[in-house]
């Protein structure tokens, strides 16, 4: 006979039931430097710390006057690169200021630089113009009170940087992390800048001497196992031992030094310092022969007038060219690019093939040629053409770096010299 449950028992099977049921987990608690994104506040009108600024494309190019950008976005979810161009500083058409950099950890750093390193450093430079500190310590100054305000966000992101500033007739190159700087002096690269990353002797040793550690990770020798560069803006989490001291090189302009290349490292591990400023080179004497003869230029037929050339070197110029049109039936031509102007919001798309010759002369027609002096025709473009060269340039180095398989973002930056030269 079976027994009837007494309220006793019903309530100590449903205890014992209750027990086993799962209990919710403790809410985790993030730290605050590893709260890289900020959302709204529902309750409040209140915005994001840092606007969002990713394009809707994954490519982009610019010129404008005496420079030309261009940059593609990697593996990566989100674009990580960006650039920075003053031109004009303080009125003068001399002066101005360009900037590189390479964000890592997240966007937040590379953003928060682009808006406020050149604020810095320009009123840093104020005391210069007194007399109290030299450049060097000046361009120093403004890099660390940028690393001391990002480091105040509670954000654990960093940057890789490579500027440049014009004033007159000096350049002032600086550089943290594996940025690079390269110069074109007549036909040579001339590297300006030093690769600050955790693999070189002297930045291994004042790790270790401040209690870090480098080690081997993921085929890199790394700061703690975790950062390949060894300095950098940002990056909380290792800022005893990754600094945001610059090193800094002053340049007079000479008439030899015909442009600055600014990239960031998605560029320099997979095209050297002189292929690049030859594929520049030839790709400036190519469109300086569309312009003064409307054709594509032959072999037999080469004119320097655009570039400073020894007579030494002319065949090994006339070799260069060659493998340019080559280079033009590689698959990288056929990329996808976007181009982004000035005063514009959109991104206009477009696919870049190899220039055919009907474009080329069509394109000279559109432009009025005009007489100039003997000092701007004997320059490295003509003025008439400068945009199209250097931003076709940027995009052809771009190109370069992903047929040969870079992964990473990439932006390359070239800086006319002449153009500053010239209006000083």
């Amino acid at each position: 006979m079976d027994k009837i449950p007494t309220k006793e028992s019903s309530l100590a099977i449903a205890a014992a039931c209750s027990s086993l049921k799962r209990k919710r987990p403790p809410m985790i608690e993030i730290p605050n430097v590893l709260q890289e994104i900020h959302t709204v506040n529902s309750h409040t009108s209140t915005k994001p710390r840092f606007q969002e600024l990713t394009p809707r494309n994954t490519a982009l190019s610019f010129s404008g006057n005496g420079v030309g950008v261009s940059a593609i976005k990697g593996k990566k979810k989100f674009m990580e690169d960006t650039h920075k161009i003053v031109s004009c500083l303080h009125g003068n058409s001399n002066q101005g200021f360009f900037g590189v950099y390479d964000g890592h950890g997240g966007k937040k750093a590379v953003e928060f630089v682009a808006e406020n390193l050149h604020v810095n450093i320009l009123e840093k430079m104020v005391n210069c113009d007194a007399g109290n500190v030299s450049k060097e310590e000046a361009v120093k100054a403004g890099y660390l009170k940028t690393d001391q305000d990002f480091l105040k966000q509670g954000l654990v992101s960093g940057v890789c940087c490579v500027t440049a500033l014009i004033e007159g007739q000096e350049v002032v190159i600086s550089n943290l992390g594996d940025c690079r700087a390269v110069l074109c002096r007549g036909v040579v690269a001339e590297a300006l800048t030093e690769d600050h990353r955790a693999a070189q002797e002297d930045e291994r040793k004042r790790i270790e001497d401040k209690g870090g550690y480098v080690e081997i990770h993921r085929g890199a020798w790394r700061v703690h196992g975790i950062l390949s560069v060894s300095r950098s803006i940002g990056d909380a989490h290792l800022k005893d031992w990754v600094l945001a001291e610059p090193d800094t090189k002053i340049l007079k302009l000479s008439p030899d030094m015909e442009f600055l290349v600014l990239a960031s490292d998605g560029l320099w591990d997979e095209v050297g310092n002189q292929e690049a400023v030859d594929m520049v080179i030839s790709l400036c004497m190519a469109e300086k022969n569309v312009g003064t003869t409307g054709d594509i230029p032959e072999d037999n037929d080469i004119d320097y007038g655009c570039v400073n050339v020894s007579p030494s070197s002319k065949l090994r110029r006339i070799s260069l060219v060659k493998q340019q049109k080559e280079s033009r039936h590689s698959p990288s031509y056929k990329k996808k690019a976007c181009s982004w102007k000035d005063n514009e919001d959109d991104f206009a798309c477009e696919n870049e093939s190899p220039p055919t010759k009907s474009r080329k002369i069509s394109l000279a027609k559109r432009v009025n040629i005009k007489t100039e002096s003997p000092i701007k025709e004997n320059s490295w473009y003509k003025k008439r053409s400068a945009s199209v060269v250097l931003e076709n340039a940027c995009k052809e180095l771009v190109n370069l770096a992903v047929s040969r398989g870079s992964l990473d973002d990439i932006t390359v930056m070239i800086i006319d010299l002449n153009h500053f030269r010239h209006n000083s």
